[in-house]
């Protein structure tokens, strides 16, 4: 199977949120069961953003510490989930897509189409809910639900 994660799917588990717990079991579970694990480069660059910010808001870490431990976060991204391609038109699509109102949510939608995932995970279902794709959203709630 392949799953397609939502930035806000990763910055959940690293960022120790509210489905923190929910997201580490659905990935523990893909990777033991083979399933293909993917993020956009997008999702890749705004996940070291954040990341950064968040480390930077510690105040406690030297910039070298700091860096060191952004590399470490980052390489155990680039080890579990694949980086998607993102094709021109996924981003095309994306933009001109009036079905949605959030443009970030849209060029998922599509890159995550592009890619033929079965799933699209995700902690705002509701802003994929009139996407007419032929990927299944789901929460990490409805995704164990259905899944495990």
């Amino acid at each position: 199977m392949i799953i397609f994660c939502d930035t806000n799917i990763v910055l959940e588990y690293l960022q120790q949120r509210q489905y923190a717990s929910q997201v580490e079991q659905i990935l523990h579970n893909a990777l033991q069961n083979g399933d293909q694990l993917f993020i956009s480069i997008g999702s890749f660059y705004t996940i070291t953003y954040l990341t950064e910010r968040y480390l930077k808001a510690e105040q406690t870490l030297t910039k070298e510490d700091r860096l060191s431990r952004l590399r470490f976060i980052l390489n155990g991204v680039l080890g579990t989930f694949n980086l998607a391609d993102t094709l021109a038109h996924s981003i095309s699509d994306g933009v001109n897509d009036l079905l949605f109102d959030d443009l970030e949510d849209s060029y998922q939608a599509h890159v995550s189409r592009d890619l033929g995932s079965d799933i699209l995970l995700t902690i705002n279902e509701k802003h994929f809910d009139r996407f007419n794709g032929s990927v299944k959203v789901f929460t990490p709630s409805s995704y164990i639900e259905t899944y495990l």
